[in-house]
């Protein structure tokens, strides 16, 4: 395509970008940007979300996360909706609270309001890590969410008071 045509629009790019990610070619999609940015191209909120989609991808969560904490920090553009989730959905399958918690934070330090979706994400790296979730009814209703079905079983399974026929033997 570059022989052909001088100057080639950032969709071909971002096109290009995204079946790297779904091949999972790192190396190749890091090449990519870094011609994107010698061609004189804005690097904008469409190429970090296929930068953090990359690098969630190849499995380097935290590398994602840096080059979205960076990408928000010093460019005028937010991130996509879409790069958060895809960070929150992997610390989610690990388990990994602490940063969940840390990317929820994120979302909403950005300007994008709580879905069932984000909180269903975050309860399930609570359920992966066997921990229970004080208080997560009381931000869903702050944050005027109320639970489909799919998240209120998931409620019920980090619930910390809930009664089991042992807990009723010690009680």
């Amino acid at each position: 395509m570059v022989k052909t045509w001088k100057n080639l629009s950032s969709r071909y790019y971002y096109s290009l970008l995204k079946v790297y990610t779904s091949h999972k070619m790192l190396d190749k999609g890091k090449d990519l940007v870094k011609r994107m940015v010698d061609g004189g191209f804005r690097v904008g909120p469409l190429t970090w979300d296929g930068l953090v989609k990359l690098y969630v991808g190849a499995g380097e969560v935290e590398k994602a996360d840096v080059i979205l904490q960076k990408a928000a920090e010093k460019n005028k553009g937010k991130p996509l909706f879409t790069s958060y989730l895809a960070i929150l959905d992997q610390y989610a399958k690990r388990g990994d609270v602490h940063n969940s918690e840390k990317m929820f934070y994120k979302m909403k330090q950005a300007g994008y309001v709580a879905r069932a979706r984000v909180f269903q994400s975050l309860l399930e790296a609570y359920i992966n890590a066997k921990a229970p979730a004080y208080g997560i009814r009381e931000r869903m209703k702050a944050d005027n969410v109320f639970p489909n079905r799919a998240l209120a079983e998931q409620l019920v399974k980090v619930n910390a008071f809930r009664k089991t026929p042992v807990s009723d033997l010690l009680d």
